[in-house]
C-alpha cells in the first residue's frame, strides 16, 4: 500500500508540476499541444481544445509540449556550427505542432523574458507549494521527532558508540558502570531538574567532574554516579558537513518521540526540510560517490544519503503508516523543486537562468541606447543539455543499483 500511495502521489505531483507550466503558458498565448503523465504508449487520452491530455504506460515522469522552446536560426549559422545538427534538431523538436500564424506569436521564445521565467518557474513552484503544504500538515498534526530523556539503550562500551564491538579490553561507558538501565527516565543532573534532551546535554558538556544522575525507575527515584569519559564521535554541522568532535559521553541512546505543534511549528519544520534539501543537492556528486563507494566496499549505507525511486519505494514499504507515506511524498516534492531549480539545462532552472540572463542583457542594451539584441539563443546549449541528461541518467542508474544491492536499512 505504501508503494501504491507513493506511485500515485508522485504521478499526481508530476502532473500538477506540468500544469504549473501549462496554465501560465496558455494565459500568455503559447500553443500547448500535449500534457502527459508518464512516458511511452498512451493508456488514456482526451483532447480538450488544442491540448491532448494523456496518461501513459511508464509512470516515471511526465511532460508538457510548448511550441517554440528555442528561437529560429536567424543568422543561418547552424549548418556551420560544431554540433550544429543537434542544435537544429532542438530548434525543430516540436515543429510538427506549429500552425500557420504561430511563428513569433504563439511560441515560447516570442514571449517577454519575464513571462518565460514565469512559465518555467510555474512547475517547480507547484512542487514547492505541495511539499511545504504536505510537510506542514504532517509536522503540525503528527509532530516533529525529538529525543527524550528516557533511556532507550545503554551501550556497554565506548567502542559501541562509534559502531565497534566490545572486547575484553574495551573501556566501559559511564552509564554501564553506574548501573543505568533501559527505560530509566532522567529527571535531574547534579540536583538540577532536566526537562529536555538538549538541557541534559548542555549540563553534561558543561561539567568535567563526576555527575549525579537522578532517574525514575518504575516507582523509584535513584541517584547514580557517572564517571568522566570522553570520546571522539562523528558530527554533522548546520551546513551538512561531516566531521568529528571530542565530547563527554554517558553511553546512553535516548528514545525519540513526536510532539505535535501548531501550524507555525509545522511550517518551520517544513522550511527546515527545504533548507536541508538544498544542502543535500549542493553536494549531490559527493552523495552519489559515497553511495556507490559504500556499495562497492560492502559498507552500511548512510541513511541520510542519496536514494533513487527504488529507495523511496523501500522506505514506503518499511513502515505501515499513512502519515509516514505523506512525509515521503512531501519530501519528494521538495526534492523535485530543489532539483529543478539547478540553473543548468535541461532542467527548469536552466531555462529560468537563460530568461534572467536575457532580461538583464536586453535591459542593459536599452540603458545604453543600443539596438535590442533579441532573444538569447539558448538552443546553443543543446549539446550541454545532452551531456547533463546523460550524467543525470547515469547517476540515477548507479543510485538505483545501490538501492537494489545495498539498500538503506529502515
Amino acid at each position: 500500500m505504501g508503494i501504491v500511495v507513493i506511485i500515485v502521489g508522485l504521478a499526481l505531483s508530476i502532473g500538477l508540476h506540468e500544469f504549473g507550466h501549462l496554465i501560465p503558458a496558455k494565459l500568455f498565448g503559447v500553443r500547448v499541444p500535449n500534457w502527459a503523465i508518464g512516458f511511452g504508449p498512451k493508456l488514456f487520452s482526451k483532447k480538450i481544445g488544442e491540448t491532448e491530455y494523456s496518461l501513459r504506460l511508464i509512470p516515471l515522469g511526465g511532460f508538457v509540449t510548448l511550441i517554440g522552446m528555442f528561437p529560429p536560426d536567424r543568422k543561418g549559422k547552424d549548418s556551420t556550427r560544431r554540433f550544429g545538427r543537434l542544435i537544429a534538431q532542438s530548434r525543430s523538436a516540436h515543429s510538427e505542432h506549429m500552425q500557420p500564424g504561430d511563428e513569433g506569436v504563439r511560441t515560447l521564445y516570442s514571449l517577454a523574458a519575464w513571462k518565460r521565467i514565469v512559465v518555467m518557474f510555474g512547475g517547480p513552484l507547484v512542487n514547492l507549494i505541495l511539499g511545504l503544504g504536505i510537510l506542514t500538515y504532517v509536522f503540525s498534526s503528527v509532530g516533529v521527532m525529538t529525543q527524550t530523556t528516557t533511556v532507550g539503550k545503554v551501550e556497554t562500551c565506548v567502542a559501541q558508540m562509534t559502531g565497534g564491538d566490545c572486547t575484553a579490553t574495551s573501556e566501559a561507558t559511564p552509564a554501564s558502570i553506574a548501573g543505568v538501565q533501559d527505560k530509566d527516565r532522567v529527571v535531574a543532573m547534579d540536583g538540577i531538574k532536566v526537562g529536555s534532551y538538549a538541557q541534559l546535554q548542555k549540563l553534561l558538556q558543561a561539567s568535567n567532574q563526576p555527575i549525579r544522575l537522578t532517574v525514575k525507575r518504575d516507582s523509584k527515584t535513584l541517584d547514580l554516579k557517572l564517571p568522566v569519559t570522553y570520546a571522539t564521535l562523528p558530527y554533522v554541522d548546520a551546513n551538512g558537513n561531516q566531521s568529528t568532535h571530542r565530547v563527554r559521553i554517558m553511553g546512553i541512546a535516548f528514545t525519540t518521540a513526536s510532539h505535535p505543534g501548531g501550524l507555525g511549528v509545522g511550517f518551520k519544520a517544513a522550511t527546515d526540510s527545504l533548507g536541508s534539501t538544498f544542502k543535500m543537492v549542493a553536494t549531490f556528486p559527493q552523495q552519489v560517490y559515497k553511495t556507490i563507494a559504500s556499495t562497492v566496499e560492502g559498507q552500511k549505507r548512510d541513511p541520510n544519503g542519496a536514494v533513487s525511486v527504488v529507495g523511496v519505494a523501500q522506505a514506503s514499504a518499511s513502515v505501515n503508516n499513512f502519515n509516514y507515506w505523506l512525509y515521503l511524498l512531501g519530501s519528494l516534492n521538495i526534492a523535485l523543486f530543489v532539483f529543478n531549480m539547478i540553473p543548468l539545462p535541461p532542467l527548469d532552472g536552466g531555462h529560468i537562468a537563460g530568461g534572467i540572463y536575457e532580461y538583464l542583457k536586453r535591459g542593459l542594451f536599452r540603458l545604453f541606447g543600443r539596438k535590442d539584441p533579441g532573444p538569447v539563443d539558448t538552443a546553443l546549449l543543446a549539446p550541454f543539455s545532452q551531456v547533463m541528461f546523460f550524467v543525470l541518467l547515469v547517476a540515477g542508474v548507479l543510485v538505483m543499483f545501490a538501492d537494489l544491492v545495498n539498500p538503506i536499512r529502515f
